[in-house]
């Protein structure tokens, strides 16, 4: 029992909200824990195929897991050759955003979990190479799956068309995995993980709040507790805006990514400031 499909990212781009709509189709078996990682030697891999398979259960149609580090090959290597050698005839799903919009949030979020200390000036000033703008390399990050997959095996999806125009999204999204694209849930209607107030951890709280004791509890804290105790241990996290000429910079460095994946997809992006 392997998948059928795999989300494959990009980071920030609705990732999580996709995982859940898709849990609720009955045809679809979404695997227990969102980010498998497998394919991401560093990680998972070397637990095996039959560890792979035994996070998927159930009767199902299809198959399916989302892990956005599969799109992080300039720091997760080989990431597309492994997955073809186990699932050759897999669908992959891409979605993405706004590649200026998705490095702040990928900033803001790095930055509230307190795995980032630099401002966001200090972190893209100077090398076009850095972790946050090669996420928002979209196509570049495909090209290595093209590598191994044919075009008509990947999906690209605008995370604003899942957004706002979501059973259009949903019904392309099922049609290309192959399960009843006319399914609709009432709780599709609903916005999940949207953008809340973020809240910086500390050094201390970070340690903490990572501990496997913690992480095993927290399960079972309401939200009545944590959110209270959230407020007093960590001081908001207000968005960064860019510097306009940083802005126009990195919108031009990536531009023409965007433009190839333009031709890729078939979409225009319309939305995007690009």
């Amino acid at each position: 029992m392997l998948p059928n499909f795999i989300i494959i990212g990009a980071m920030k781009c609705g990732t999580s909200s996709l995982y859940h709509y898709l849990r609720l189709h009955p045809e679809v078996g979404m695997s227990e824990i969102k980010e498998v990682d497998y394919f991401v030697a560093e990680n998972n891999f070397d637990r095996g195929a039959a560890w792979y398979e035994s996070q998927f259960k159930g009767d199902f149609k299809k198959y399916g897991e989302a892990s956005p580090n599969y799109s992080k090959a300039h720091y997760f290597t080989g990431v597309p050759q492994r997955m073809y050698e186990l699932l050759p005839d897999v669908k992959l799903i891409y979605l993405v955003r706004d590649p200026i919009e998705r490095i702040i949030s990928h900033y803001t979020h790095n930055y509230s979990e307190g795995r980032e200390h630099r401002s966001i000036e200090e972190v893209l000033d100077g090398s076009r190479d850095n972790h946050y703008l090669m996420c928002s390399k979209y196509h570049w990050q495909l090209k290595h799956y093209l590598n191994y997959y044919p075009a008509d095996q990947i999906l690209v999806m605008p995370s604003y068309i899942l957004k706002d125009q979501r059973r259009r999204a949903l019904e392309r999204i099922f049609g290309f995995i192959g399960v009843e694209k006319a399914y609709y849930n009432p709780a599709y209607g609903e916005q999940k993980h949207a953008t809340s107030q973020k809240r910086r951890k500390g050094r201390v709280s970070r340690f903490i709040l990572e501990s496997p004791v913690i992480k095993t509890l927290k399960h079972f804290i309401p939200d009545s507790i944590k959110d209270p105790v959230k407020r007093l241990t960590r001081p908001p996290v207000a968005k960064p805006t860019l510097p306009p000429a940083l802005r126009h910079e990195l919108t031009e460095y990536l531009r023409p990514d965007i433009d190839q994946l333009r031709t890729f997809s078939g979409y225009s992006f319309e939305r995007w400031d690009m």
